[in-house]
């Protein structure tokens, strides 16, 4: 028996196994944006609002169905007498759809009185007007459109009319309510994600002049440390404040890039779907979508590429400043080791000089001791020479001696320190 999303995640957790955290939404994911049917005739209104957080989001639900939203539904279709509103929330956006089968004018209505409870920080990114009719209607000149998968015949402008939306035209030859459902709902899609994808080209435009302006100073900057204008102190504090103005560009377009290259896959996978061809001599919509994302994406790729290339450049630069630096801390280094070598050979001989000038005047003292002894044993007539001859022939022998114990103590100094 079919059951629906709810029931089907009730079911999943009664078997009896310890369930991932993940796994009931996964399985839900998978069934929360049902195709809705569709016949013919019937009008779409369809409405995209970026939402940047969730106090958005539930004032944008508050504001189509007058009432607060639960925090866990992320889609919601309701019947409001001849409409069909569907709202359903995305990464960054709210689309809203309204589905009318008795002309436009009940969608319309409906429109007025949302936008008069809409939030400001719900901003508009999508208006579309798409009209399921049984034949094709006429054409002007720059009409483009061409016979989708199906035999569904696409009439646009791709133009904003007088009340803001762009007018989309669908002929149905023969198809069920369901697989046109899935038919429109990619054809709404591929519209939805072309917007969000051109976004980003408004904002590499935007900080376009801005990256100009960091890749010149860096020129500045590397030209002043090739050639040495200034000192490393300042070379360094631009670098630093060119790094954090590139990381500061980088974080606020990184998002918005890197959803841009998201969606314009997605345009792709949804054009691949609806297998427009050529009808006549008109434009397709896949062709003329095709023409004006495809150079936007490349764009921004580009900008990202200067962005990453600004950021490597700079770090090239710190690296050779630092090696610059270090060098010179080197030689510094160097010249201070130079200088201390020879401060400490000038000590070495002047230590050596003391020390030979502390032997002369130990052996003088030595020989002044020695002289009290010899001029005893001088007066007693125990000694055969004078007082002046035995202080000569001792005067070496005391010298000597006196610097071979100041050897050892110096000897046993150098093997302490070593």
């Amino acid at each position: 028996m079919r059951r629906n999303g709810e029931e089907s995640t009730m079911a999943a957790s009664r078997l009896p196994f310890r369930n991932h955290p993940d796994r009931d939404t996964a399985i839900k994911e998978a069934h929360d944006r049902p195709f809705l049917p569709l016949t013919v005739p019937t009008t779409l209104h369809h409405l995209a609002f970026l939402t940047p957080d969730r106090a958005s989001r539930l004032a944008l639900y508050a504001a189509v169905f007058g009432l607060e939203s639960a925090a866990s539904a992320p889609h919601t279709v309701r019947e409001d007498g001849d409409l069909t509103v569907r709202l359903e929330p995305h990464t960054e956006f709210m689309s809203l759809t309204l589905i009318s089968a008795s002309g436009p004018e009940a969608g319309a209505a409906r429109i007025a009185e949302i936008a008069a409870h809409t939030p400001d920080s719900a901003e508009l990114l999508v208006a579309l007007r798409l009209s399921l009719v049984d034949e094709p209607g006429p054409i002007c000149d720059d009409t483009i459109g061409g016979v989708m998968r199906g035999n569904l015949v696409l009439a646009t402008t791709a133009r904003p009319e007088e009340d803001g939306f762009i007018s989309i035209e669908v002929a149905v030859a023969e198809m069920g309510p369901a697989q046109l459902g899935r038919r429109i709902q990619r054809l709404l899609e591929a519209e939805t994600y072309r917007t969000l994808a051109l976004i980003g080209i408004a904002v590499a435009r935007r900080f376009a002049p801005v990256l100009d302006k960091l890749e010149g100073d860096l020129a500045d900057v590397t030209e002043s440390l090739t050639e040495g204008r200034e000192s490393d102190e300042d070379i360094l504090e631009k670098l630093q404040k060119l790094s954090a103005r590139t990381e500061a560009m980088r974080a606020a377009t990184s998002y918005r890039f890197a959803a841009s290259t998201a969606y314009a896959k997605l345009v792709e996978e949804r054009l691949e779907a609806l297998l427009e061809v050529k009808l006549e001599e008109r434009a397709t919509l896949s062709g003329f979508i095709t023409a004006s994302l495809g150079p936007a994406v490349r764009t921004i790729a580009s900008t990202e590429r200067r962005q990453d290339e600004l950021s490597k450049a700079i770090g090239r630069a710190l690296d050779i400043l630092r090696t610059r630096v270090d060098v010179s801390m080197d030689k510094a280094n160097q010249e201070i080791m130079r200088s201390m070598n020879e401060r400490q050979h000038r000590q070495l001989v002047l230590s050596e000089a003391v020390e030979g000038l502390s032997v002369i005047a130990i052996s003088y003292y030595l020989l002044g001791l020695l002289a009290y002894p010899v001029r005893a044993l001088k007066a007693v007539h125990v000694l055969p020479v004078s007082e002046y001859v035995a202080l000569g022939i001792l005067a070496p022998f005391v010298a000597g001696a006196v610097y071979t114990i100041m050897r050892r103590i110096r000897a046993r100094w150098d093997a302490d320190d070593a």
